[in-house]
């Protein structure tokens, strides 16, 4: 079934940008970023993240205990949520693994079967940010910190919306990825 598209703000520098993670060279720089707000939270994101905040705190590292002890896992600003952070920069939820690569406490519980929840979309998504109060605005978002994953993009020849293949499946649906790639990507290649 084709999605309507129209209602739907989408940046054409997802089909466009070349993009693939190369942990091994940014070291998970997208969960440390120096001097910034911590990643944007959904309200629903809020009381699942506390329920299963027990279930992970075996990964996160005592000075981020620390943080979530004295200030809470997030926090509001203008009307919206964000994960709290460890010095103004690595996320509460990241720990970094024996290769020195940060690591998020959730995704590696859901990666050890140990809970269903991957990680807040927000992070899920990235570089894509969803905004608005319909969550239909797509823009990509680039930092400096990925761009190893533009060079490793360039060299798989994948776009951003190929590398998010399955966060955008997970979050929007088949059919919206199916349409959104017919309409977009096969456009581009054409």
């Amino acid at each position: 079934m084709k999605i309507n598209l129209d209602k739907y703000i989408i940046d054409d520098r997802i089909f466009d940008v070349k993009f693939s993670c190369d942990l091994s060279l940014c070291k998970g720089a997208c969960c440390t970023i120096q001097g910034t707000e911590g990643a944007p939270l959904l309200e629903k994101e809020i009381n699942i993240i506390k329920h299963l905040l027990p279930k992970v705190m075996k990964y996160i590292p005592e000075n981020h205990k620390e943080v979530l002890s004295r200030e809470g896992f997030y926090y509001r600003h203008d009307n919206n949520y964000a994960v709290s952070t460890y010095n103004d920069n690595e996320c509460v939820f990241s720990f970094y693994n024996e290769e020195g690569i940060a690591k998020c406490a959730f995704q590696t519980a859901y990666y050890n079967r140990e809970i269903e929840f991957k990680k807040p979309v927000s992070c899920y998504m990235f570089p894509i940010r969803v905004y608005g109060k319909k969550r239909n605005i797509l823009r990509y978002e680039k930092i400096t910190e990925c761009n190893d994953a533009l060079d490793k993009g360039v060299m798989e020849d994948k776009t951003v919306f190929e590398f998010l293949k399955q966060p955008i499946i997970d979050e929007f649906g088949i059919d919206f990825y199916k349409t959104a790639k017919e309409k977009f990507l096969n456009k581009t290649k054409v």
